[in-house]
């Protein structure tokens, strides 16, 4: 039993510095971009990890680890962001003061933007191992709104076939997408 546990600790702290050292650098950017402090961005980094360590083993089921570490550190820079607002200087002027609120709400769209740009690299990773004719059926009614059966006519085949064919490709969107 006790061997048991050292094995799964081991196998914790493995993943642990896996981790740290996939994501650490990441982070700290993504932080320091809300933040705009390098050693502001650091401490909540390793308070991230922090709260990583102490559900390690919760973090080792989660699919998408990256996008749970990002979102936490998004999280974490939100309200440092709302405890900075709670202390502005009250003798600054309106205009001064909207400015302010304006560049925190844009960097909000930050994670969305990297989580976007993720999702369409992971699409774009899918549409290339695709057959060439699974490929350009989809594309054909996802991108250009053309119905089945106006793809039937144009390639020569039965619509029962190019339903088969868009059924497939959906179904192995799905299945590669399934951690987003």
């Amino acid at each position: 039993m006790i061997v048991d546990r050292a094995s799964h600790n081991d196998e914790h702290t493995d993943l642990f510095n896996k981790l740290f050292g996939l994501y650490r650098t990441p982070l700290v950017g993504f932080a320091q971009s809300y933040l705009k402090n390098r050693a502001d961005a650091e401490d909540l980094v390793h308070d991230v990890f922090a709260m990583i360590w102490d559900t390690i083993s919760d973090v080792d089921s989660c699919r998408n680890i990256r996008s749970l570490l990002f979102t936490v550190t998004k999280n974490r820079c939100v309200s440092v962001l709302r405890n900075r607002v709670k202390y502005i200087d009250h003798s600054m002027s309106s205009s001064e003061l909207r400015s302010k609120i304006e560049q925190i709400a844009l960097e909000y769209s930050t994670i969305e933007e990297i989580e976007t740009e993720e999702l369409q690299a992971q699409i774009d990773n899918i549409m290339g191992t695709l057959p060439d004719d699974y490929r350009e059926i989809f594309l054909l009614n996802r991108e250009h709104g053309k119905s089945y059966s106006n793809i039937a006519e144009k390639r020569g085949i039965s619509v029962k076939t190019v339903e088969k064919k868009m059924s497939a490709t959906l179904r192995i969107f799905r299945s590669k997408l399934r951690g987003f």
